[in-house]
């Protein structure tokens, strides 16, 4: 009893395991809690105490999020940060959720007390919400009641068996059909993919609808360093606003995939970085970090060649951003800006069309919107009705997204599974920024 006291407490007092799940709006203050000495973001339900939702949710994603809470160990507990109108649904299927509308600073006090109370014993441990939905449409089918049927038919257990397909090489091979996400960790948040595997390659994939798209909201809701885009397109805006913007923008992705490719370090490095942008400090800072990725070669062994779009795939990229410009086109937004030609504003592109070219691409971009922020002064943007945001341009009805998802399945298939991730992780889909841009749109259609 003494034993277990003692490691109570010394549970107690370590960092928080949570598992954040991002829904609209919050994406990027969830990223933030990487760099707070209480809490430890974890990738894997097995290995978290409480899970920490955030913003609006998609209903279509209550199963999902289910599976991610049932899959955690006893004891544990769900603390729903700044659920907007739209959660009331998703909340109401966990037992006693903990609801926080504040700032970060209350969110990590609530996870904190929430995890002291559950070791304490003062707060039970949250109750399966899977086993209340009743029995599975799998149970009782076939000869055992397991979903089966003969020797390879249905579904047992409610996960498809392999069937055989034609191989790339010419063989018949088993291939197994599987839905990824809408919260693998890799993945940008809400992004779902229905792809067949044969062993840990890529035979055909489809990325299905923008979740984003539909939620429900009186206004729309832009996170914060996303709205000064949205408002470039009615007005003009402060060049160094954009620019400082689109900087932290880059290094939120680069924090990400620096995550996802096993250096969770440098990531927070790269966090830290977005805090310091107005400071002198910055580009000696940001080039620092370029170089220890460099001497890491992490990034090098695992990028060089992946994703590469041929000649023929280099033409569907056009209002693609940083990943048409890695691939060696001239294609941005700012180009027809006068005040930024002013300012000396010139293209940056690669000739790569990789992902190590995307990740250069991008390194060099923040170095750039640094320099151009600080010789802007109070210059403002002169074109509106289309702005380059940090993936490419952006207009109402329009977002880089929706030009990149289609190209997903030709860039693919046929690749091991690793280095579909790291091709995924290089675009830099942004969900959110498209289902935006398309409800923008609906919203002026309606006001006409």
């Amino acid at each position: 009893m003494v034993l277990r006291r003692l490691l109570t407490r010394l549970a107690a007092g370590a960092p928080v395991p949570v598992l954040p799940v991002a829904g609209l709006g919050m994406r990027d203050a969830l990223r933030e809690l990487r760099i707070r000495p209480e809490l430890r973001p974890v990738d894997v339900p097995a290995a978290a105490s409480v899970l920490v939702a955030a913003g609006s949710l998609p209903e279509e994603f209550g199963d999902p999020l289910a599976l991610l809470h049932d899959g955690m160990p006893h004891p544990r507990a769900v603390v729903w940060w700044n659920p907007g109108n739209s959660a009331g649904p998703l909340l109401r299927r966990f037992a006693d959720p903990t609801v926080v509308d504040g700032s970060a600073d209350e969110l990590v006090s609530a996870v904190v007390r929430v995890r002291r109370e559950l070791y304490s014993g003062h707060r039970p441990s949250s109750e399966p919400v899977l086993a209340e939905t009743g029995r599975a449409p799998w149970e009782g089918v076939g000869p055992y009641g397991q979903g089966g049927s003969g020797m390879t038919g249905g579904v047992p257990y409610g996960r498809p068996l392999a069937e055989v397909a034609p191989d790339r090489d010419g063989l018949r091979l088993d291939v197994v059909p599987l839905t990824v996400g809408p919260f693998f960790p890799q993945f940008p948040p809400g992004l779902r993919l229905e792809a067949t595997f044969s062993g840990d390659v890529v035979v055909d994939c489809l990325p299905l609808v923008n979740p984003f798209v539909d939620i429900a909201h009186h206004a729309l809701p832009v996170r914060p360093g996303l709205d000064v885009f949205f408002r470039a397109l009615f007005e003009p805006v402060p060049i160094a606003e954009l620019e400082l913007a689109r900087a932290r923008d880059h290094l939120v992705w680069l924090a990400d995939a620096l995550s996802a490719h096993g250096l969770p370090a440098l990531g927070v490095r790269a966090l830290r970085l977005t805090h310091e942008l107005e400071g002198t400090a910055a580009v000696p800072g940001v080039r620092r970090l370029s170089r220890a990725i460099e001497w890491s070669q992490v990034l090098r062994w695992s990028t060089r060649g992946v994703g590469r779009f041929d000649a023929a795939g280099r033409t569907s990229l056009g209002g693609c951003g940083p990943v048409a410009r890695a691939a060696g086109l001239p294609d941005d937004a700012r180009m027809e800006d006068a005040t930024y030609r002013a300012l000396g504003f010139e293209l940056i592109v690669q000739d790569g069309a990789d992902a190590a070219a995307r990740w250069r691409q991008r390194l060099a971009e923040v170095v750039q919107s640094l320099a151009l922020a600080k010789r802007a002064g109070a210059q403002r943007s002169e074109v509106t009705g289309q702005v380059e945001s940090p993936r490419g341009l952006l207009t109402a009805g329009s977002a880089p997204a929706s030009r990149l998802l289609p190209l997903l399945p030709g860039l693919l298939e046929g690749l091991e599974w690793g280095d579909a991730v790291a091709t995924i992780v290089s675009l830099d889909i942004d969900l959110e920024e498209a289902g935006l841009a398309e409800r923008l749109a609906s919203a002026q259609a309606g006001a006409t």
